[in-house]
């Protein structure tokens, strides 16, 4: 459910931030395309900056909350600030701008303005996947290990498809539904509210794996970070790994 509601509101953020940008932009298609190439970029930061903390940290319920928190935060801000961003851009971009300048700051613009939510947006994901390897401090017999992998990355699956479904709902919810009935700046506060009731939610829900762990005395060693899961061939600077990084790139490229 949790992740339901961040899908949700990241998409209606996109939908809010298009229309606002458009103003700007003077064109809907040119603010599609402005906003998902930011949206896409920070997440792929946010996910490669944070991954290797969020791995190691035995705390990764904070790093969720902390994302959903600064996801909700800057989303309120923007929703205030981007009537004045949008003037100092079009100044920015002057009366008679270059095809060259005028798709510069066209792109760059929203990317810059964006880059904190979105970033924070593309750390949940290993942040909630290191939430699911976490399920306690005990021990687990060596001959279910397999078995705990296995679910832990059906796990993921289930999460990511709640992720991506609450996404397709906060579309058109925004688009059909909250847009024309209140607004853009309410609906993003709507947006803000589904982030900062994911960040208390995933809170309340870690309370009780930790006190399953102090009552097993927290002596037990945390699992191994997702990398080592995997194996060294699959680290990114090895042959398979960059072949993986390389698929996984055209794969994204072709979906877009």
């Amino acid at each position: 459910m949790l992740m339901g509601l961040s899908g949700f509101a990241g998409l209606g953020y996109q939908i809010v931030w298009t229309e606002q940008f458009a103003v700007w932009l003077g064109q809907d298609i040119v603010a599609v395309l402005a906003v998902v190439a930011a949206v896409f970029g920070g997440l792929g930061l946010g996910g490669y900056a944070c991954a290797r903390p969020i791995a190691a940290s035995l705390r990764p319920t904070r790093w969720y909350a902390g994302c959903e928190l600064v996801i909700g935060l800057w989303g309120l801000l923007l929703a205030s600030v981007l009537p004045s961003a949008n003037a100092a851009l079009a100044a920015l971009t002057g009366p008679q701008p270059s095809a060259l300048w005028q798709w510069s700051v066209a792109f760059l613009g929203p990317f810059l303005l964006l880059l904190p939510a979105t970033c924070a947006m593309g750390a949940t994901l290993p942040a909630i996947e290191r939430v699911v390897q976490l399920p306690g401090r005990r021990p687990l017999p060596s001959r279910r290990q397999g078995q705990r992998q296995r679910a832990v990355a059906n796990a993921i699956g289930g999460l990511y498809a709640a992720n991506t479904f609450g996404a397709v709902l906060g579309v058109l919810a925004s688009a059909f539904v909250l847009v024309p009935w209140l607004g853009l700046a309410h609906t993003a506060r709507v947006c803000v509210a589904m982030n900062l009731v994911s960040a208390a939610g995933v809170l309340l829900l870690a309370r009780p794996r930790q006190r399953a762990g102090g009552a097993a005395g927290g002596a037990a060693a945390a699992p191994p970070p997702p990398a080592a899961l995997c194996g060294s061939r699959a680290s990114p600077a090895s042959p398979a790994g960059r072949r993986v990084l390389a698929t996984l790139a055209i794969t994204g490229a072709l979906g877009l």
